[in-house]
């Protein structure tokens, strides 16, 4: 699912798409700056439980956050584009 939005309206937009998934679901949440997924993921996870990955992350620390989204403990994975390149995860919505 893809949406292009103003940059007022993404936080709600946002959530109104987190709220309406299913229980379980896995959800990947693109940035295009290592700062916007930390920010974003220090916003979410709270409610709905995330983790973030980029390349300022260490080897062990992305292993650590892949295991996290792939057992359901953080079922969003907030990512730069680049982090995310070759990710194979299933059950992604």
């Amino acid at each position: 699912h893809v949406e292009m939005v103003q940059p007022m309206e993404k936080q709600r937009r946002l959530e109104q798409i987190l709220r309406s998934q299913e229980p379980g679901s896995k959800i990947i949440i693109f940035c295009s700056t290592k700062k916007m997924c930390d920010q974003l993921t220090r916003n979410i996870t709270r409610n709905y439980g995330a983790a973030a990955i980029h390349g300022d992350k260490s080897q062990g620390e992305r292993d650590y956050v892949l295991s996290q989204f792939r057992s359901g403990k953080a079922p969003i994975l907030v990512a730069t584009d680049v982090a995310a390149r070759g990710l194979d995860v299933k059950d992604i919505r």
